[in-house]
């Protein structure tokens, strides 16, 4: 990528373009994903644990709900996630290598993005990433000594007793919800007045109101279930931090044969899980409505990391072929300001499909929803590039740089 004078010759030397576009995509994959969130009553939806999943109506619509469980759901926020993890070796490691402290300046790097989260979750939007991942990466500098074969058995491990966790509380929730209606505590249409209630207030509520409802309806719940969220995360960090403690992405052409095997491996075990769990999340099986969503999310939070892994391989044996590596261009540009990107698809996610903004909430298709995902990510596709060929980072990126350093000369050139 050309500069433009003010970059620091560290920035633009140990820049590895193909984490950008990584990135990049994944930042696209989460908009596609999190599209459903914005525009309909996901957070406060109990109604699917008992009746499970149903496509919606039109060709279009429905092909595309497929498309995505299958490609895009449980697949970009684990790439953020290893993207997270390796992100943190590098920043590790070039601290150390110049004497300074860096678990410290890890610590308020993590303090600046659990203090952003809150804030995007609070008053923003109720699908922040943000703070979760600030509270999991405390726990990153416990690993950063241990060897590779160590941190593997780890991410190993914790992959699936998390994922085995979270499957077994989710069957747990759907039970007890079929329980409650069974024995009259509970009935589906108040759960589904509920559901409509809710999304009144999204569509047509000032945002005092909607913060009001957000707050009481979707972001204490949030709150309370973050911990529990750890144990899913730290294994996909863990990751991440396997690729840097390999070199993987240093030396690409060094590892051309475990990139290939990942690539098969992702596809090969991957690509099944998720096809099982789209079959049994839109009912292929007469299961009980109880197992039926809950199952599905364990397959698919097995099967989604695996074929994130498939994407990421993809990606890096693509790029080395120079013609390729400038058409992904693009994405790289978004990447390298993700979190100034990542907050502006809420910001403007929220205004489009809120009362205080256009209102539109509960009334986009799918296909119109994937639409208007496109034009968000092309617009900031044009936006990235433009601030890039000025500034060096994303707003965001300069005050979360400015406050991890501390504003002296020395540490700011150590990034």
């Amino acid at each position: 990528m050309k500069g433009n004078g003010k970059m620091s010759s560290i920035s633009m030397r140990d820049r590895i373009h193909t984490l950008d576009m990584i990135r990049g995509f994944a930042l696209f994959g989460i908009l596609i994903a999190n599209m459903i969130a914005f525009k309909t009553p996901v957070f406060n939806s109990m109604s699917s644990l008992v009746e499970g999943e149903s496509l919606p109506e039109g060709g279009l619509n429905s092909v595309l709900t497929i498309l995505t469980a299958l490609l895009v759901d449980g697949k970009f926020y684990p790439m953020f996630s290893m993207l997270f993890g390796l992100g943190f070796y590098i920043f590790y490691t070039r601290l150390m290598q110049r004497n300074l402290p860096a678990t410290k300046l890890f610590m308020r790097r993590l303090v600046f993005l659990l203090f952003l989260g809150i804030i995007h979750l609070v008053f923003i939007w109720s699908g922040d990433i943000l703070h979760t991942y600030a509270i999991t990466g405390f726990l990153l500098p416990l690993f950063i000594h241990r060897s590779p074969k160590v941190i593997k058995i780890w991410g190993i491990a914790l992959f699936l007793v998390g994922s085995l966790f979270f499957t077994l509380l989710l069957i747990g929730s759907g039970w007890s919800m079929e329980y409650s209606i069974a024995e009259g505590f509970e009935t589906i249409e108040s759960l589904k007045a509920g559901e409509l209630a809710g999304a009144s207030v999204m569509a047509t509520g000032s945002y005092g109101e909607i913060l009001e409802f957000r707050f009481f309806n979707e972001v204490l719940f949030i709150f309370f279930q973050v911990l529990l969220l750890v144990p899913t995360i730290l294994p996909l960090f863990l990751i991440g931090l396997y690729f840097g403690k390999t070199g993987m992405f240093k030396d690409i052409e060094g590892n051309i044969k475990r990139w290939k095997k990942i690539f098969w491996l992702g596809l090969g075990i991957g690509a099944p899980l998720v096809g099982l769990s789209a079959a049994v999340q839109y009912n292929v099986f007469d299961w009980p409505s109880y197992l039926t969503s809950p199952v599905a999310e364990g397959l698919n939070m097995i099967g989604g990391p695996l074929l994130m892994l498939f994407y990421v391989a993809l990606i890096v044996l693509v790029t080395r072929k120079a013609s390729v590596e400038k058409m992904l261009m693009p994405f790289a540009s978004v990447g390298r300001m993700a979190l100034t990107n990542y907050l502006m698809q809420s910001i403007i996610a929220v205004i489009i499909f809120n009362g205080y903004g256009f209102g539109l909430f509960g009334q986009v298709s799918k296909a119109q929803g994937v639409g208007i995902a496109i034009v968000i990510y092309a617009v900031q596709v044009v936006l990235s590039y433009f601030i890039l060929k000025k500034f060096n980072q994303g707003p965001l990126e300069f005050i979360w740089r400015k406050w991890t350093y501390g504003g002296t000369e020395k540490q700011s050139k150590a990034a």
